[in-house]
């Protein structure tokens, strides 16, 4: 699916966040402590969060939707989740895919169409393109 600079944006930026708050699960305040890190380590976060769930983005159906969300279902999420993530196994090291186990494929695409569906769930609201005015000012 095509998305925006700024949906990606939003939805890697939720899911870097959502990344934090596992690494420290014991931890209270995660937005207060996700607040107080310096820029350099928000980025590690979110450059994970990116190569995570970037191409299982890109893998989900086109859905034009203005007004609200796109929507998908748990089989999409997960078709994505795998296409996604065999794309990005298998660019670090070919076959990399083909050499998990079934039961770690399964807990890879699981974990990752949860974390798509966090970034897709983030994004803000489409606008109408062809309902954009742009005032006299500019």
């Amino acid at each position: 699916m095509k998305f925006t600079e700024r949906e990606m944006t939003e939805a890697v930026d939720a899911v870097g966040q959502k990344v934090f708050a596992a690494s420290r699960p014991l931890k209270r305040n995660h937005d207060e402590a996700w607040q107080a890190l310096s820029k350099i380590e928000k980025y590690h976060h979110r450059a994970a969060a990116g190569e995570m769930i970037l191409t299982a983005l890109i893998a989900l159906p086109e859905r034009p939707t203005v007004g609200s969300p796109p929507q998908f279902t748990p089989e999409e999420y997960a078709e994505a989740a795998t296409a996604g993530t065999r794309q990005l196994m298998d660019h670090r090291r070919p076959g990399a895919w083909d050499g998990l186990s079934s039961r770690k494929q399964k807990a890879l695409v699981k974990a990752t169409a949860m974390m798509v569906e966090i970034g897709v769930l983030a994004m803000p609201i489409r606008q109408d393109p062809d309902a954009f005015i742009v005032p006299d000012h500019l």
